[in-house]
């Protein structure tokens, strides 16, 4: 049986509207949660653990993802890390937390000072004989 999990960076909702910015702890955050360009263009993942597939889902042949927003602090941390929704409902989310937990994230050049942001990520389970395929694919897939 293979499996397969793709880490992807998604948006929960397109926009084309300057970030809104959010303090935090007297830090400014930058909040681009619906600019995925944006969010590239600051940060780039340098390290990311690959969470286990759930024996559930192995068992049950599931497919689906796990939706989060996360801040990335200035040390390229992943902090605050916020459940939004997932499918199959609440199967993939523990697995996902736990990995995002290890993420590590580069300032890129045109973040020389390190500004931390809020953005949105998804983590996406994948396996070719899920019971679940076409309903996993129209929730998953943005």
């Amino acid at each position: 049986m293979k499996v397969h999990l793709i880490a992807a960076f998604t948006l929960l909702a397109g926009c084309s509207q300057l970030p809104n910015t959010t303090t935090t702890n007297s830090t400014d955050v930058l909040d681009l949660r619906d600019d995925k360009n944006a969010a590239e263009q600051l940060w780039t993942l340098k390290h990311a653990t690959k969470p286990s597939y759930p024996k559930a889902a192995l068992i049950s042949k599931q497919t689906g993802c796990a939706r989060f927003i996360i801040t990335i602090d200035k040390q390229g941390n992943t902090t605050d890390i916020r459940f939004v929704e997932s499918f199959p409902e609440g199967l993939f989310v523990d697995v996902s937390r736990e990995s995002l937990k290890t993420w590590h994230w580069q300032a890129r050049e045109s973040n020389s000072e390190s500004r931390a942001i809020i953005r949105t990520v998804q983590l996406d389970y994948f396996m070719k004989e899920a019971s679940n395929m076409d309903a996993a694919k129209a929730f998953c897939t943005i």
